[in-house]
């Protein structure tokens, strides 16, 4: 007798989603995502897919727009970029690098494309608000900067685009401490010039040179003092690779030594949050 066939429930079958492809990728081994736009390009809005779970942000936060925490997959997190005229879906591909905040899918719909990246860290932009009870250190600087410029390097390389809007709002500190470049998705739609590239270079520069000011004191600056102020005073036409290989980079430590700036940096911050009362000395 043949068996009876039953329907599982919904509960324990297992959902299409799309898992990301980057995992544990080295900075030596980054190369582009060979995408295949029938899984990373969606057409229609993310929030209308009943196997997926959004929760929508409004107003925004950050930029987000929402957040996915659908089960078994990794979170995600959703921005919604408006685009007038043909959106340019050949321009977009899936990212893979250590360095950068991933973009792991695409939703398009009319006038509008929602990118779904992996979760990101707090801004250097957030960090430098607390440099009253928490600055950063030369070496700690060093690291930053060696993480922005090999995620430039994938971005100007791989991709092939310019990032066009390198800011310390566009720099993330994981809570590992892994530095990473955001907003790429928006760089491939608006794909500025490749001229561009250089003018990434000098917003390099100056944000190095602004993480490196709270502690800019000539009268008292030693050897590696001196190196950074080489570092963040290079000529105009200095390349990337250039950039990567000068002697102020070697000092770099890893992102160890940047775990405890984002759990530091968030007491602080919750301390700022709550009742008047004294913030911690993480100065000394």
């Amino acid at each position: 007798m043949e068996a009876t066939r039953t329907l599982g429930s919904p509960l324990e079958l297992s959902l299409p989603y799309r898992k990301a492809r980057c995992e544990n990728i080295t900075v030596g081994r980054a190369k582009k995502v060979q995408t295949d736009k029938h899984q990373f390009i969606t057409h229609g809005h993310p929030f209308k897919c009943l196997h997926r779970f959004f929760i929508g942000l409004e107003p925004s936060w950050s930029g987000l727009n929402a957040i996915e925490f659908t089960e078994g997959s990794a979170v995600g997190y959703v921005k919604k970029l408006s685009v007038v005229g043909d959106i340019p879906e050949d321009r977009l591909s899936e990212t893979c690098h250590p360095n950068i905040v991933n973009l792991r899918e695409a939703f398009i719909t009319t006038g509008s494309v929602f990118l779904v990246y992996e979760p990101w860290g707090m801004t250097l932009d957030e960090i430098l608000s607390l440099s009253t009870v928490f600055q950063l250190g030369e070496v700690e600087v060093a690291t930053i900067c060696q993480g922005v410029l090999q995620g430039l390097q994938y971005i100007h390389q791989v991709l092939d685009v310019s990032h066009g809007s390198l800011t310390l709002g566009n720099v993330h500190i994981m809570e590992d401490g892994a530095v990473k470049i955001a907003n790429v998705g928006e760089s491939m739609i608006v794909r500025p010039a490749a001229r561009e590239k250089a003018k990434d270079i000098h917003a390099f520069c100056r944000m190095a040179s602004t993480l490196l000011r709270p502690n800019s004191t000539p009268e008292t600056r030693g050897t590696i003092g001196l190196l950074a102020s080489d570092f963040v005073n290079v000529p105009p036409t200095a390349t990337v690779e250039e950039l990567l290989q000068h002697p102020f980079l070697k000092i770099s430590a890893g992102p160890w030594c940047l775990r405890p700036v984002n759990i530091l940096c968030t007491i602080v911050q919750k301390f700022r949050g709550a009742p008047p009362r004294n913030l911690p000395d993480l100065t000394t």
